[in-house]
């Protein structure tokens, strides 16, 4: 496994535990709480690298860490760890447990598809709902493309290719050293 570092820190609720690792994409953050995986960063954006922590909420960071570096070496297909769906409304909700039930890996669905599956009619609504992800990578919303191309990724199109090649969607590109 990568290099972790983790921290604790207290909410008036719950307490959450937040680990970074480095993973063949980058550097990864995930932070959890007792109830679940709530947030994961994708490269370049603000990771934690304190240490320190103990409880369910580090157990379910240490897992998640685990089973996102599983899957970025191409050994894990499904992700088994709960999420903690605080912060997100209900309508965004709908949508990202939509997309987990109909795009499972190695597969593509379309926002407008995504959105009649979910009920949001505007697909344009869908696409501000992915870019809006707070779990990217486990609720996989890299899978989600426009009906004449790629779309958008929070993590830039160059990282949606890699994740997207590693699922088999699209060709591996040969690396031709240049």
């Amino acid at each position: 496994m990568g290099r972790r570092a983790a921290r604790l820190h207290g909410h008036s609720r719950s307490s959450a535990a937040s680990i970074a690792f480095e993973s063949p994409i980058g550097t990864i953050g995930v932070e959890a709480t007792e109830l679940g995986l709530r947030c994961v960063r994708l490269p370049g954006q603000d990771v934690s690298t304190d240490t320190s922590g103990d409880g369910q909420a580090s157990t379910n960071a240490a897992r998640a860490a685990g089973q996102l570096e599983e899957y970025l070496r191409g050994d894990r297909e499904r992700f088994e760890i709960a999420l903690d769906w605080g912060g997100v409304d209900v309508v965004h909700r709908r949508v990202l447990e939509a997309l987990c039930e109909i795009a499972p890996f190695g597969t593509t669905v379309t926002y407008g598809e995504l959105g009649r599956r979910a009920g949001v009619d505007d697909p344009r609504d869908v696409g501000v709902m992915m870019s809006r992800n707070p779990i990217p990578l486990v609720v996989p919303c890299h899978r989600v493309v426009a009906s004449d191309g790629l779309g958008g990724y929070g993590g830039g199109l160059e990282l949606k290719r890699r994740l997207l090649e590693l699922e088999g969607v699209l060709p591996q590109r040969l690396d031709l050293g240049v």
